[in-house]
């Protein structure tokens, strides 16, 4: 048989499977290494190990199937075959990208919506105490204030608004008589130890210190006692 101009040589024709096989070769190691940015961005520059396990099964998939398309002695229609299934693979993790984006941003709502709730009703906890103060205010502007109701409203308007605190993870830091810890206190004077006085010890708290649920919120600022003189009694 003849071939007419045509028709595809032998040489063309393994020339034009040499570059189909590069061509899907370079697309399936695009398409991989933009999957594992993905994965990335999505879960950290470190995935879990599951996570890193699934995104590996996906690449080996995908680069399988090339190495299938690109085997020897491949017809064009085995070669179309793969290539269709490579593409439905591609667009499942398209799919599969979009929704995770959309999870992440249904979640991210949620959450800001949970974090209003609970702050609206932290707010809803202190209103008693606002009502407190409203009218101790109101007793200090009257005509004969007394000014031993209003300390014991003050008093009051105290208790109330350390329990909701405590309730909420507040601490306070017991600092006075205690040895001195710079993770929790803020020295902001020293004062050489008197007799009785213990070296490195907080003598007086300046300003208290708090922690929310165990963890340091602000140093106490206090007044230390000076380390005594080695030989000094």
């Amino acid at each position: 048989m003849v071939k007419t101009d045509s028709e595809p040589t032998d040489v063309e024709a393994a020339k034009a499977a040499t570059e189909r096989r590069q061509k899907l070769s370079e697309e399936a190691d695009a398409f991989c290494a933009d999957l594992e940015r993905f994965f990335r961005r999505a879960y950290g520059e470190v995935p879990k190990a599951t996570d890193l396990g699934e995104l590996r099964a996906q690449q080996s998939t995908i680069r399988e199937l090339v190495s299938r398309a690109a085997g020897s002695g491949e017809s064009a229609e085995k070669t179309s075959a793969l290539t269709d299934e490579r593409d439905r693979y591609k667009d499942a993790a398209t799919r599969a990208r979009a929704d995770f984006l959309n999870y992440q941003n249904r979640a991210a709502k949620d959450l800001e919506r949970s974090e209003e709730l609970a702050l609206r009703r932290y707010v809803q906890e202190l209103l008693p105490v606002l009502d407190s103060l409203d009218m101790a205010r109101r007793d200090a502007v009257g005509e004969k204030p007394d000014a031993q109701r209003l300390k014991e409203a003050l008093e009051m308007i105290g208790t109330s608004l350390a329990q909701v605190l405590a309730v909420r993870g507040l601490e306070p830091i017991v600092a006075k008589g205690k040895p001195y810890d710079p993770s929790i206190h803020e020295a902001v004077a020293m004062r050489p130890a008197e007799k009785g006085d213990k070296s490195n010890t907080v003598l007086e708290e300046l300003r208290p210190g708090y922690l929310w649920k165990g963890l340091l919120l602000r140093p106490a600022q206090v007044l230390v006692a000076e380390k005594k003189p080695e030989g000094a009694t």
